[in-house]
């Protein structure tokens, strides 16, 4: 057997964390926001930062980036639906035209001006941008059955993976030296 078929892939590993990143992000929106009830600005804003997380986690692995590979799910035994598909396409299209890169096309957003005072010529400025949720409670609760399919099937994937490769399931992977000095701000962890 080559060597890299030895170790497991790196990508497998850590798209297991941001799975789980996702679907705690989601879970937190869920548990929060009650789709019935209508919410100031600030609310509103709360639950589009869980759900910014929600995109960037579960993005992330089918992304390929600086010194990864793309996550092939197919490798550790998993297939989509046609409706988790859908789901997954439309994640990875708001990660990419709203959430991470602000594309023009995908901005919404009103700018005007006032007169505070009658008596002076100061005009204040206004922003206002869209805080609604970009998914519907049903497609909330499509996505987190589909994550926890996934993060089960990557959970077993693992599982088997230690069982037949005891010594391939094992390293200790530690940040480039870059960053070598920052402290995990959660953990205390130098990484």
């Amino acid at each position: 057997m080559a060597e890299e078929k030895q170790s497991m892939s790196r990508r497998i590993i850590y798209s297991g964390w941001d799975f789980q990143q996702a679907l705690s992000a989601l879970t937190f929106l869920l548990e929060e926001c009650d789709f019935d009830e209508k919410y100031n600005r600030i609310q509103l804003r709360k639950f589009r930062c869980y759900e910014t997380n929600l995109v960037v986690s579960f993005a992330r692995p089918f992304k390929v980036g600086r010194g990864r590979e793309m996550l092939n799910l197919k490798e550790v035994g998993f297939e989509f639906t046609e409706l988790e598909n859908k789901l997954k396409e439309k994640i990875i299209h708001l990660r990419d035209k709203v959430v991470s890169h602000s594309d023009e096309e995908a901005m919404v957003f009103k700018v005007s001006s006032f007169k505070p005072f009658e008596d002076k010529e100061i005009r204040m400025p206004l922003e206002e941008f869209s805080e609604t949720l970009h998914f519907s409670e049903e497609e909330y609760i499509e996505i987190q059955k589909l994550l926890r399919r996934i993060t089960r099937v990557i959970a077993e994937y693992k599982f088997d993976y230690a069982q037949n490769n005891p010594d391939g399931f094992s390293e200790l992977k530690v940040s480039t030296p870059n960053n070598s000095s920052k402290k995990d701000a959660a953990s205390g962890v130098s990484s």
